[in-house]
């Protein structure tokens, strides 16, 4: 059965949408850097902007504005059929002073927007909205979290409306990172509504595709983004090419519930010789019906001239979705032999934020060096802002674009130079720099030289976080402690003997070169030292950016000259944060730490076949191989003053008892009963599954649970194009689970004597000590936090004491960088104006999923 769609979208369209030409603005008030996912909104404690009315005569205490008030202004907005552009700004605020004393942090600010839609027609229907710039807006008293900060317009909201006026509450923040330093710190966010097609609708312009190279797909994975915009579930049962040439296998079977998005993925065998358009068709139907519906899809393909030019390829991302990444194979007239047994090493390239790998700017960006003995790697991070800034979601889809490569090479029948795919040169520019420093100091030991390009040292030192409320140190210290895997300026002894090129812009104005030269010095206390270029005249960006100054020489020197991983030195040291997403340095890789909220570290000197090894807050490590193959793993350590022998198994762990002694072990049960590999990390661990995200609605929930399950499945394809199956039971899957609710009676952590259980009176949480706290469950309150399952999984538990407090602890989930989410928080009702200071609990698991000694209970 073939619907007639253009029928139902004309009939959608009979309804004509249309915002308000001026809009009301409250504010401003302060807010830290990305302080908003823990509430921090002045006004609930007034109840909130959506319970006040406008009055220009009104007065809210605020520490930003002139004679420290707030006020209710007007400002006009920018309006077409369904849209509005929305610009805000405040005068009354010496924004100079704020910035000369407390620098980006000074100019960040929240304040709210009040416009409406006007819906023109007869009966009520489903609006579709998009919203850009926005983490948060209500339509009719009825909130959506998660927005769409960075302007994906990946997932947007579903909502049914009737005819008539509709009232629409926005909280915008002046975040730097989304609209830059400059003076007077104004904003903008836009609004679109537009009306449903009804069912089920497909957006081929964001599906995932491989170019086509000399009339032949490079790579077999596709996906296309599909949206229920019926009113029941629906459930796609099957894709099949549009023609007999075109073969189709591997799709996916999924469920969509009403408003909610997810990508498709299956693989395409083979398309017709020559094609510029990839044509398929999604057979599904409405859930409880038989009558399949066809659904027609076309996405031109891009067409690449020779094999030896950039290409996109696809692959499957650890978490199971289509991702992809841009392949330069070495050239034909590249120096180096062209034969398989010359394995060539990688050129690893990170793009910044808000580009895409495959646009024209990223794929020839290296133009100007087109010959080099390597290939050349620009992975995507799944998204233009690589994810989660190139760290747990982003760097696993770099890993995965890499080992995927054969996979290519096997497609096009690539019989020329190899390839060694433990050997990187990693390169990146801005955020790119950042990711950069970041596999420098997690991937030690498959680095032959690096050059971060005007990159920032981590997120804290790039916009401070001076202006988050006020609250207790030791809550402070949490959020801190959340983020120090990622705070590259503590792991620079990881960087030693890794030659560095550093080159910056020296009139940056967007990530001030400040940034280069401290982590310059800071190297260089570290014992080592990096060849360090600053661009005269240069800002962020220009022509050339990625192949200017010293690059070539630098890249073809560690690329064709001396294309090894460098040896360590005599003595080395690996600091470690997370055992999670570090690898190894000098063969060693850490398993477990003592305390998760402390950094680790292990200095080591050789002695030939004797390695002494002295540690701080570290419980168990094992030595997975050598760095390259001139140094051996030793046969005996030192560690601590004691001596062992090193076992021949990488399977043994070293592991320090309570005794306070080390020994060997070869038992791997412990990863069944502690904290083991992906489980380790802040909350933001959740994000490193191997399969698609459950969500878990226990049967005969609340209905607003529901809502918030969809704003979670959306929250996590708009910012991680992430994909999510929602359910009622927690089936046996390979990813990991988001539970709503407590868990019920056949959910469990995977663990005996989990330290946090709730009941209809009490939240207990037990210490390391097995002291243990009880809050009195009370209005508003609300829980998130990590439990084990098994096989290395995760189970996100979100629980409220009500709707309120189940929407404050969702808010937690992790989407952006830098908000600072540790292994648990309780949260309760003063949160939604304090923040953090009005969390009743926080902290992190140990080895044991014991409540860390440093928590907050």
């Amino acid at each position: 059965m073939q619907l007639p769609l253009l029928a139902l979208w004309a009939s959608a369209q009979s309804s004509i949408f249309s915002f308000s030409s001026t809009w009301e603005v409250l504010g401003p008030f302060q807010i830290g850097t990305r302080e908003a996912e823990w509430g921090a909104d002045p006004l609930e404690k007034l109840g909130g902007f959506r319970n006040l009315t406008f009055s220009p005569e009104a007065v809210f205490p605020s520490a930003l504005p002139i004679n420290g008030v707030a006020k209710w202004n007007t400002t006009s907005a920018v309006v077409d059929v369904g849209t509005a552009r929305v610009g805000v700004a405040f005068e009354n605020v010496d924004w100079n002073t704020l910035r000369s004393v407390y620098g980006w942090s000074g100019i960040q600010y929240q304040a709210w927007a009040r416009g409406s839609l006007e819906i023109c027609g007869t009966v009520e229907t489903a609006v579709v909205v998009y919203i850009n710039n926005v983490g948060e807006f209500w339509i009719d008293n009825v909130q959506y979290f998660g927005g769409d900060f960075y302007g994906y317009r990946r997932a947007p909201v579903v909502v049914k409306l009737k005819p008539g006026r509709h009232k629409v509450d926005v909280r915008v923040t002046h975040d730097i990172r989304n609209f830059g330093g400059g003076m007077p710190p104004v904003l903008s966010f836009t609004i679109e509504a537009h009306g449903s097609k009804e069912g089920l609708v497909a957006v081929p312009e964001n599906a995932v595709v491989p170019d086509v190279v000399e009339g032949k797909l490079v790579g077999e994975w596709v996906s296309v983004p599909l949206r229920n915009e019926a009113a029941e579930w629906v459930k796609v049962v099957g894709v099949e090419g549009k023609d007999s040439f075109t073969k189709i296998v591997d799709y996916q079977l999924v469920r969509l519930a009403p408003g909610q998005s997810r990508p498709v993925k299956f693989r395409v065998k083979d398309i017709p010789v020559n094609s510029t358009r990839l044509e398929f068709v999604v057979r599904y139907n409405h859930e409880g019906e038989r009558t399949q519906i066809n659904l027609s899809v076309a996405k031109d393909l891009n067409s690449i001239n020779h094999w030896y030019q950039p290409q996109k390829y696809t692959f499957l991302h650890p978490s199971g979705i289509v991702s992809y990444a841009v392949l330069r194979p070495p050239s034909p007239n590249a120096s180096c032999q062209a034969v398989p047994e010359n394995r060539l090493p990688i050129l690893l390239s990170l793009h910044g934020a808000g580009v895409e790998a495959d646009n024209p700017q990223s794929k020839e960006s290296y133009s100007d060096l087109p010959h080099l003995c390597s290939w050349l790697v620009l992975p995507s991070g799944v998204t233009s802002w690589s994810g989660d800034d190139w760290h747990r979601w982003g760097f696993a889809d770099v890993e995965a674009g890499i080992a995927a490569i054969p996979q290519w090479m096997q497609k096009v029948n690539w019989a020329r130079q190899g390839i060694d795919l433990e050997k990187w040169v990693v390169s990146g520019h801005s955020n790119g720099g950042q990711g950069t420093w970041y596999i420098l100091t997690h991937r030690s030991d498959k680095i032959i030289a690096a050059a971060p390009l005007s990159g920032y040292l981590s997120i804290p030192a790039y916009v401070p976080y001076h202006m988050w409320h006020e609250a207790d140190p030791r809550k402070s210290a949490m959020i801190l402690a959340s983020l120090n895997t990622y705070k590259h300026e503590l792991l620079t002894p990881n960087m030693l003997g890794t030659p560095i090129l550093q080159q910056h812009g020296q009139d940056d104005d967007n990530v001030p070169v400040y940034h280069s030269r401290r982590m310059h010095q800071l190297i260089g206390e570290a014992d080592w030292l990096t060849q360090y270029l600053e661009i005269p005249g240069q800002r962020h960006w220009w022509e050339g950016v990625m192949t200017d100054g010293e690059l070539p020489r630098f890249l073809k020197r560690y690329l064709e000259e001396i294309p090894e991983i460098p040896d360590l030195t005599n003595r080395f040291s690996l600091v470690i944060t997370n055992p999670a997403d570090t690898g190894s340095r000098g063969g060693i890789v850490v398993d477990q730490l003592e305390e998760p909220d402390r950094i680790g570290r292990i200095d080591v000197e050789r002695f030939g076949n004797t390695w002494k090894l002295v540690t701080s807050n570290v419980r168990r490590w094992h030595f997975e191989g050598p760095r390259a193959p001139r140094v051996d793993i030793p046969r005996r350590v030192i560690i601590d003053d004691q001596l062992l022998e090193v076992p021949g198994s990488s399977s043994n762990t070293f592991v320090f008892l309570e005794s306070g002694v080390w020994t060997t072990t070869p038992d791997a049960h412990w990863k069944s009963i502690e904290r083991s590999g992906r489980q380790w990390g802040a909350l933001d661990a959740f994000l490193a599954s191997e399969g698609e995200f459950s969500i878990v609605i226990p049967s005969r929930s609340e209905g607003y649970k529901m809502a918030v399950a969809l704003d979670i499945s959306r929250n996590l394809y708009q910012y991680f194009a992430a994909d999510t199956d929602i359910n009622n039971e927690l089936h046996e899957t390979e990813g990991n689970v988001v539970l709503v609710g407590s868990p019920p009676s056949g959910i469990r952590c995977g663990v005996e004597e989990f330290p946090i259980s709730i009941s209809e009176t009490y939240v207990e949480i037990s210490d390391v000590l097995r002291k243990t706290k009880r809050h009195k469950v009370e209005a508003g309150m609300g829980a998130i936090f990590i439990c084990p399952l098994l096989r290395e999984r995760l189970m996100l538990v979100l629980w409220g004491a009500d709707e309120v407090g189940l929407r404050a602890a969702s808010r937690l989930l992790p989407l952006r960088t830098g908000v600072g989410q540790p292994n648990f928080v309780l949260v309760g009702r003063e949160s939604s104006w304090s923040g953090v200071c009005g969390a009743k609990a926080l902290g992190m698991f140990d080895s044991k999923w014991r409540v860390s000694r440093a928590s907050y209970i």
